[in-house]
């Protein structure tokens, strides 16, 4: 069948998605309906005005415990005693204990109230019972209850305040204060009480405003100051704004929008504003979210049904493609598919079968051509470094100086035996650093006694980095450049510096003289692997050999650099991978 496989695609969805959604969003239309009929029928009013009605109970139980102990001749009689501390002590403890034993009693069948404070009209502390952890209220409490106080002569006035604590982890506790002029049977004042109450008293009230953490709610005391809320003081102080321009009906928080309602509670003054969530309706909404999710299922399956048996042939070269695409991503360049049509996807079919033979040319071609590179250039370099046939005859020699007593001839012979040893094996063996260190001290003695005379020669390098795994022969060709190239014409105060550390998870090696130094052109020269030194400095073959060494088995990061300075000497700096020893490495060298 041939086409646009783009129009037949379209026609054949576009036919299934409206019949789908079609019946789905008939059946939806008609449920939801039904569904947000009775959702409105729901009053958040009603909670708020049941809410309020018990808040009325709680604080009817404080004024009649505040009105108990007003009323109590007792309490009377030791407050107004307490203005003249004369008198015998033991009356007066008596008198006390008595008292306090009565607001107790009081305190029992109210457990919101932590502590009582009663104060004689000088101010003074007369008489405490504490039932909690609550401390004493400082100036800045007594100064809000006593503003308050001057324009409510006998009645309860009430406030919010943070008070010391000994259980808190802040040291402070939030706590409910009311607060009354004490008169007696004769409306003559004759002290004040001071009520502390847990925040309790009116949040289990309203527990069921917040216990699933979306309800918001403020009671405001008689005076318009705030009682209780269960928002952070952000959300606080932008209600109070709110309620301060009028009555809010809705109120937007951290990007949620709250429906508020207002209830007064007469006459005892109390304003309580509750605040529900509009998510949170619509998370009550769970029945008609589970008809839309079994409806979307309904129209996925149904598409999926239609899609299946409709487009199953259409959409075949489309498979295959993919199943092509997913080997070639492999790894697997000899993948191929059929075509089968002769529209686009066929198009297609057959511009993958011709990109994948493509590629899997050129990178066969690619691949062997830099292992054939490869093998060359270590083979070459290998071949520079095996002098096989010289190792025996120094080792004979060594052994015949020996036996006739030049001791200092055998030793040099023998260093001499050793490089020639250690350079037989093949740059595919791998060394360690205190081998390549000590083939650089067997150099340094060859050429002190036998050519050069004395060099001063500073080797440094933690012990514990003796033992890492590095290429072969990668130091001595530097070191060997330092004698050829930079002390060529010194004969006097020369110094060699070869020091190994870890920096930054890679091994670096500095190989530094104070030599002649070289000029930019021969830096240049050194530093570019491919470029030729100059006719009269072909010393620098072993030390190219080094960085292309490094630069094949290696790679980036590692590697070269060099910095020279004319007359001054010249710093070579080598890094290498952080490299240990295979065991069966160690082991041989144990055996």
């Amino acid at each position: 069948m041939k086409g646009s496989f783009k129009l037949k695609l379209i026609v054949l969805l576009s036919c299934m998605v409206t019949i789908a959604f079609a019946l789905a969003g008939w059946l939806v239309s008609r449920l939801n309906v039904q569904l947000m009929e009775d959702e409105i029928s729901k009053q958040f009013s009603i909670a708020n005005e049941q809410a309020l009605a018990r808040l009325e109970l709680t604080f009817q139980e404080v004024s009649r415990v505040s009105q108990s102990i007003i009323l109590n001749r007792s309490i009377e009689m030791f407050v107004t005693e307490s203005l003249d501390p004369g008198g015998d002590l033991y009356t007066q403890f008596k008198n006390r204990k008595y008292v306090e034993e009565q607001l107790i009693t009081l305190q029992v069948d109210t457990p919101s109230i932590r502590s009582i404070f009663l104060f004689n009209e000088n101010g003074d502390l007369a008489v405490l019972s504490q039932n909690g952890a609550s401390g004493k209220p400082g100036p800045e409490e007594m100064a809000m209850v006593t503003g308050k106080l001057e324009s409510h002569r006998g009645n309860l006035v009430w406030g919010r305040a943070s008070l010391p604590s000994a259980v808190d982890p802040g040291g402070r506790r939030t706590v409910l204060i009311a607060a009354r002029r004490m008169l007696n049977d004769k409306l003559i004042p004759y002290g004040t009480m001071v009520v502390v109450m847990e925040e309790s008293l009116v949040s289990k009230v309203l527990r069921d405003f917040t216990e699933n953490g979306n309800g918001k709610v403020l009671l405001l005391e008689p005076l318009g100051g705030l009682l209780y809320s269960n928002t952070n003081q952000e959300e606080t102080e932008q209600l109070m704004h709110l309620i301060e321009a009028g009555d809010p009906r809705y109120a937007k928080m951290n990007g949620v929008t709250y429906l508020f309602v207002r209830h007064r509670l007469e006459p005892a003054g109390f304003t309580l504003y509750g605040g529900v969530s509009l998510e949170e309706i619509q998370r009550k909404n769970k029945d008609i979210i589970h008809i839309f999710v079994i409806a979307g299922i309904g129209v996925v399956l149904l598409s999926a049904l239609l899609i299946t048996l409709s487009t199953r042939t259409l959409l075949m070269p489309l498979a295959d493609l993919m199943r092509g695409l997913r080997k070639l991503r492999s790894g697997d360049f000899s993948a191929r598919i059929s075509v089968r049509s002769g529209d686009e996807l066929g198009f297609i079919g057959e511009s993958f079968n011709s990109m994948a033979e493509q590629v899997s040319t050129l990178i066969n071609k690619v691949y062997l051509a830099q292992i054939s590179q490869r093998e060359s250039e270590l083979k070459a370099i290998q071949a520079q470094l095996n002098p096989h046939y010289l190792h025996n005859l120094f080792n004979e020699l060594y052994w015949k100086l020996y036996n006739d007593d030049q001791a200092e001839a055998a030793l040099l012979i023998n260093a001499i035996s050793e490089m020639l040893k250690y350079s037989l094996q093949s740059v595919k063996t791998d060394t360690t650093l205190g081998e390549e260190l000590q083939q650089i001290r067997n150099y340094i003695k060859i050429q002190t006694e036998l050519f050069t005379g004395e060099i001063e020669t500073i080797i440094q390098a933690e012990e514990a980095l003796l033992d890492l795994r590095m290429m072969r022969c990668l130091l001595l060709p530097v070191v060997e450049n330092v004698f050829v190239h930079a002390f060529r014409n010194m004969d006097e105060d020369r110094v060699l510096r070869v020091k190994a550390a870890i920096h930054d998870g890679a091994l670096h090696i500095e190989v530094a003289d104070n030599g002649c130094g070289m000029d930019d052109g021969t830096l240049r020269a050194l530093k570019e692997v491919e470029d030729a030194l100059p006719e009269n400095n072909k010393t620098g073959i072993g030390f190219k050999s080094v960085l292309r060494r490094i630069e094949l088995v290696y790679g980036t990061p590692y590697g070269v650099e060099i910095s020279s300075v004319k007359g001054k000497g010249t710093t070579v700096h080598i890094r290498l991978p952080v490299q240990t020893l295979p065991q069966e490495y160690l082991e041989g060298e144990t055996e």
